[in-house]
């Protein structure tokens, strides 16, 4: 019984396998570029394995070639020649390696093991912090939950880049060359449809926003701000549903403010143009009920996330997107809104919702940048707006916080004009970018549909000498002058 447990305790390795990939990597040169480029030093167990793969690594970076005879000669001008087994154990790893065809499979193998170290390493950290009794178990959670994110995310993180494996296409995630890749665009640009978006991001199907912005990007963090009752969940709803059902993407909603239910009443209205009152009362003529079962069964057929929880911390979201990521798939993230947001409770003693928000949002850019998709979180304004002629929206009116105009992407406000006055553009609402890290910045208008709460393109109407000027071009083929 003691022998089992003595066995139980002892990290998982491979020694065969270590030496194995030593083997190649001192008797090939291919089995030095595999090695090299997807182990590190850390990942061997037995500490005479670190120092001679230490050594080769620096061969490989340095483009030095690698045999016994070489390392021997660095590892004895390290004073570690010794102590790894002399030349003798060289020469083994040489002859024990025998072929270099599954140095790949011998390095998975090393990885594996080295893995399941760090996954017992960090269940010992969790362990040690849950016995200590920490006064936030949410936080804790939070970070037992980030320690094993992280070494799946080491697994398959390289510790960099060269530029020029970048452009051959070696570590390019198309594994094309990049001018290939180029020429592929312009060829795919030549036989695109002409109506189609001309954007490499998410497209949101506002074409006016999806020009400026280029779509959506991934690991964006991107804030939509306005003062209560402008829209906001209105328009964060119709993003969320172009981006879901047009383009397929798996989209989840926390939303702190409305239940589950509601959002869908709302999503209904939108996607069936039906007016809310109908539907509530049921009031419904044979049309209108024929629309709301098409849009019903348009959107069982797309994957959307509805997580209503109110009083939601930043902690608990981020673990629940992570598990939102890990079992759909999600591809875009919107939050209904920032300040309903409760921080991690780490600064819970500072008093400052200022501070506390500063953290959220710090958290939320971390988080896109986790899952490499983009986040819309929507945000209140101050009151200062109302009190400013013209009422329009400006950087220092985010609310509580500084930090959202540092941490974010793209900060966007809404503003509705008819909300101050009836008469002043109804119907139409203007979305102010305000920051954009990677474009330009100015303001796009959208139509508002209050009835069944939907956005839509805006087209202007044409001026009384536009319309005959664009019909005269239309028909001069036929009619010549």
């Amino acid at each position: 019984m003691a022998e089992v447990e003595k066995r139980v305790k002892v990290p998982p390795n491979s020694k065969e396998s270590e030496m194995m990939v030593l083997g190649c990597m001192l008797t090939s040169s291919n089995g030095l570029n595999v090695g090299a480029d997807a182990l590190q030093m850390e990942d061997f167990y037995y500490t005479e394995h670190q120092p001679i793969f230490a050594s080769l690594k620096t061969a490989y970076v340095s483009d030095k070639p690698a045999d016994i005879h070489l390392i021997a000669e660095d590892l004895k001008r390290q004073g570690k020649l010794e102590s790894v087994g002399g030349v003798s154990y060289l020469t083994l790893l040489a002859q024990y390696a025998g072929t270099s065809a599954f140095i790949e499979e011998y390095v998975d193998l090393v990885r594996e093991k080295a893995v399941l170290r760090r996954m017992i390493h960090a269940a010992q950290k969790i362990e040690k912090e849950a016995l200590e009794g920490p006064s936030d178990v949410a936080a804790t959670l939070d970070s037992a939950q980030s320690y094993f994110f992280n070494i799946s995310q080491e697994n398959q993180r390289t510790p960099g880049i060269v530029l020029r494996d970048l452009i051959s296409g070696l570590k390019a995630e198309s594994k094309i060359p990049y001018l290939k890749e180029l020429q592929e665009r312009q060829e795919a640009f030549k036989e695109r449809d002409p109506n189609a978006p001309n954007i490499t991001g998410m497209p949101t199907h506002f074409v006016d926003l999806d020009r400026m912005l280029n779509g959506f990007n991934m690991s964006n963090l991107m804030i939509l701000a306005a003062r209560p009752a402008m829209g906001k969940t209105a328009l964060l709803l119709s993003i969320a549903e172009n981006i879901c059902f047009k383009n397929d993407v798996p989209v989840a909603i926390f939303s702190l403010e409305m239940g589950a239910s509601q959002l869908l009443h709302r999503m209904i209205c939108s996607q069936a143009e039906v007016e809310s009152e109908k539907i509530q009362t049921g009031s419904l003529n044979g049309a209108e009920y024929q629309r709301v079962v098409a849009a019903v069964n348009k959107m069982q057929k797309h994957t959307m996330i509805i997580d209503d929880q109110p009083g939601l911390k930043i902690t608990d979201l981020r673990a629940r997107a992570r598990r939102l990521k890990e079992a759909y798939k999600i591809g875009f993230i919107v939050i209904d809104y920032l300040q309903l947001l409760g921080g991690s409770g780490a600064l819970r003693s500072m008093e400052s919702r200022q501070n506390e928000i500063s953290e959220i949002s710090r958290m939320l850019k971390n988080l896109a940048r986790e899952l490499n998709i983009p986040i819309l979180c929507a945000a209140q304004l101050s009151r200062k707006v109302e009190e400013r002629q013209g009422h329009r929206p400006m950087m220092s009116d985010l609310r509580e916080s500084g930090s959202l105009e540092q941490d974010s992407d793209i900060v966007m406000f809404l503003l509705r004009r008819e909300y101050y006055d009836p008469y002043d553009k109804p119907g139409m609402a203007e979305v102010i970018v305000a920051k954009n890290r990677h474009g330009a910045v100015g303001s796009v208008h959208l139509a508002y549909r209050k009835e069944i709460s939907q956005f839509a393109n805006y087209t202007a109407k044409p001026m009384p000498g536009e319309l005959t000027k664009s019909n005269k071009e239309a028909f001069s083929a036929f009619s010549p002058e």
